[in-house]
């Protein structure tokens, strides 16, 4: 129970830090709301900007624990001083009795299956990678630091730091707790938004129709960050819609907080400010008013892009790298994983309804089968408040399409919901709120769909009090949480492991260098499969061959446009007269694409290539100076037998004879992919038994220099011997 104390604490002193800023941030700008609007409005205002200061605690590296628990109350003790935490005596008139109560029901029971859940330790498949895992590391290195092998390092990451102050005290599940509160308040807000606008039922309905959804039950209580951007969307328009109808010049300067916060959460989002800078202008026709937002919301975006402006040369980085070429993502590989994201393996987009709403397999995760109605939503398009509720669902859900997960839906989720809501049938919507809720119970959704969505379970307060064992618990439902323990325990301080899959980072301390998220992991997941694919080893030499001269620089491009076409070069070699030119440390390579990596064309290591970052254009290429004129009469590409290598010529030796050899693959490659791994400082690897490797790595551990550390599950560590290590055991 001592480590339930500390969850709890984690999330109490994040709450109350957010909220107390919130409630001086509100009495400093003197907003006129009722007691039930201000609440909410204050802990929204408040984590805007107790996230903003935790940044800034970031750069200076001051992520101590006593920071973060002294910070709270400070910020409590000097709320309590000024009078900010006074409540507004304007209230609500009161909801129906017999709406409240049958709110109160469901809620409650769907209410007490999260907090079980929430406070269970996090399974969540990205929680427990890649948004706890940097928490996790930013606090051990007391600061945010750069990641360069993790491009989700380089997302804006506004919750993560509310994150960072949770799991100070209380690991895992008080950052989980902090992301529960947020889908909490979404239906409070949404339920005071309808009071306002005379709409209490479809209020109240459309807030269990987000709330009770599947797909919301199951991220509101993991270490993701959707609820907490559907909470701040939905805060930009409820403040919006206020704005409208009272014009109070205060409430600009929240819009752009919560604007601009939109952005920190999660870069779809930054939607919101156009969207709140074009409303204020359509219904102001001002510039001042329009510059106040504008202004606000830059304190919120400008620090993200200012960081990773520095650290990934890239002010949005991971994204357009096209525009914003760096050594630290591919372009190409970005190119790949939006479309990834864009289909997930689906035939048709036509399948996106069902799947989001019935199946949840494919997806991950359903909004229920309720929302099949949707289109009656339409209906609500007679009024002008419907107008506006689907105009803003719109454009929440226009970047939809660039991430098709069901969660991605959520930040639209409830316009859509309040829009349906708005049918002129109560009877019929409360009706659809109650079968909602039978079809969203646990044991109803096993009955339906694909069984293996993703989705809550059953109540689990036992794991949630710790009456089981955590690591039984954390053991069954995160596959690499066994492999990642094993790291933890068995790889020294410092030392890197590579994987071609993310691991549960967030339970150990060394780095996991992930084969898809890096440039660097890229290159050494190419070693790889140099060593070991037929169709990626260096067999093919192509030789141009022309008179003797004496030339200060080679250049070889390509000669014409291929949108399919990624090139590579294992080794580009200069001869004279049969002999290489030895490399000289005169020498400079450069490349029109991915120029970091033009080097590897001139390591002599086979196991490593040069690869082009964008399909062939016609005029790019390779180059080396040599520093000096050299008499050279022969180049030598080494390439693999996947490269189309008959649009590659010398730049300006249009003489030169082309011939293309086939050899015998080298030996040691396997041996020499692992020495690319060490020379990055990559000493482990992590190998799951379904990868195609694995059978290699166990019958061929002398070839590629490795020892097995250990097996846990259906993974299993190796480390890469040193060289003079492996001298030893071979004598």
């Amino acid at each position: 129970m001592g480590q339930v104390f500390y969850i709890l604490l984690g999330w109490l002193v994040t709450v109350v830090g957010a909220y107390a800023l919130g409630r001086i941030l509100w009495k400093r700008l003197s907003i006129r709301m009722t007691r039930e609007e201000e609440i909410p409005f204050s802990f929204l205002l408040g984590a805007a900007a107790y996230s903003l200061v935790i940044f800034f605690l970031g750069i200076l590296h001051l992520f101590h624990r006593g920071v973060f628990l002294g910070l709270p109350a400070l910020l409590l003790l000097v709320a309590w001083r000024f009078g900010a935490l006074a409540l507004s005596e304007e209230r609500f008139v009161p909801l129906p009795r017999w709406l409240v109560r049958g709110a109160w029901v469901i809620g409650g029971l769907f209410g007490l299956l999260y907090l079980s859940n929430a406070l269970a330790p996090e399974v969540s498949p990205d929680g427990s990678t890649y948004h706890l895992g940097l928490v996790a590391r930013y606090y051990r290195e007391r600061g945010m630091v750069p990641v360069p092998t993790n491009l989700y390092a380089a997302l804006s990451q506004g919750i993560e730091m509310l994150f960072v102050s949770a799991f100070s005290v209380g690991r895992h599940s008080a950052a989980a707790l902090v992301h529960c509160t947020f889908l909490f308040l979404l239906p409070w807000m949404m339920v005071n938004w309808a009071r306002r606008r005379g709409m209490p039922i479809p209020g109240v309905a459309a807030a269990l129709l987000v709330f009770l959804a599947p797909v919301a039950g199951i991220d509101g209580v993991s270490a993701y960050i959707d609820l907490a951007a559907a909470s701040v969307v939905f805060g930009v328009f409820a403040l919006l819609d206020r704005w409208d109808e009272t014009r109070e010049g205060n409430l600009l300067f929240a819009i752009g907080a919560l604007a601009g916060f939109s952005y920190g959460v999660k870069y779809t989002l930054a939607v919101s400010v156009p969207f709140a800078l074009v409303w204020v202008f359509w219904r102001e026709r001002r510039v001042r008013p329009v510059l106040v937002v504008a202004a606000c919301a830059a304190v919120f975006i400008a620090p993200w892009m200012i960081r990773n402006a520095i650290w990934w040369n890239n002010p949005v980085a991971p994204l357009f790298n096209a525009w914003f070429p760096n050594p630290y993502v591919h372009q190409w590989f970005e190119k790949e994983y939006k479309l990834g994201m864009a289909t997930y393996g689906l035939p048709s987009l036509w399948a996106i309804p069902l799947e989001v709403t019935y199946r949840g397999g494919k997806l991950a995760g359903r909004l229920g089968p309720v929302f099949l109605l949707a289109p009656l939503a339409l209906l609500s398009l007679r009024n002008a408040v419907g107008r506006r509720l689907l105009l803003t669902w719109v454009v929440f859900t226009a970047t939809y399409f660039s991430n098709i997960g069901t969660r991605f839906l959520l930040p639209g989720l409830p316009f859509l919901a309040l829009a349906l809501a708005m049918l002129p049938w109560p009877r019929l919507v409360l009706a659809a709120v109650a079968v909602h809720a039978v079809l969203s119970w646990p044991d109803s959704i096993k009955l339906y769909g694909d069984k293996y969505g993703w989705r809550l379970d059953k109540v689990v307060w036992r794991e949630a009090l710790r009456l089981k064992s955590e690591e039984e618990y954390l053991s069954g439902l995160v596959p690499t949480y066994p492999i990642t323990r094993l790291v933890d325990a068995q790889v020294p301080v410092g030392r890197r492991v590579f994987s071609f899959q993310q691991l549960a980072e967030a339970y150990c301390s060394p780095e996991i260098v992930v084969a898809f998220q890096s440039a660097q992991g890229e290159v050494l997941s190419h070693s790889i499969h140099n060593a070991l694919r037929e169709d990626r080893k260096p067999t093919v030499h192509v030789h141009y061959t022309f008179p003797a001269r004496p030339l200060s620089r080679v250049r070889v491009m390509v000669n014409r446009d291929w949108a399919d076409a990624r090139w590579s070069i294992h080794e580009m070699r200069l001869f004279h007269k049969g002999a290489e030119l030895r490399r000289s440390a005169h020498w400079r390579v450069h490349a029109d694409s991915a120029g970091e990596q033009a080097p590897l064309a001139f390591d002599n290591s086979l196991a490593t290539r040069w690869h082009a970052d964008v399909p062939w254009r016609k005029g790019h290429g390779v180059a080396v100076d040599l520093g000096r004129p050299d008499t050279i009469d022969e180049v030598v590409l080494e390439m693999s037998p996947d490269q189309p290598w008959e649009g590659i010529v010398i730049e300006g030796i249009a003489e030169a004879n082309i011939e293309r050899r086939v050899v015998a693959p080298p030996l040691g490659l396997r041996r020499a992919a692992m020495e690319e791994l060490l020379a990055r400082d990559v000493h482990y690897i992590a190998a799951e038994a379904g990868e195609y490797w694995f059978a290699d790595l166990q019958n061929r551990s002398d070839s590629w220099g490795i020892e097995e550390v250990g097996t846990r599950g259906f993974m299993r560590l190796y480390r890469i011997l040193a060289n003079d290590e492996l001298q030893k055991i071979r004598k």
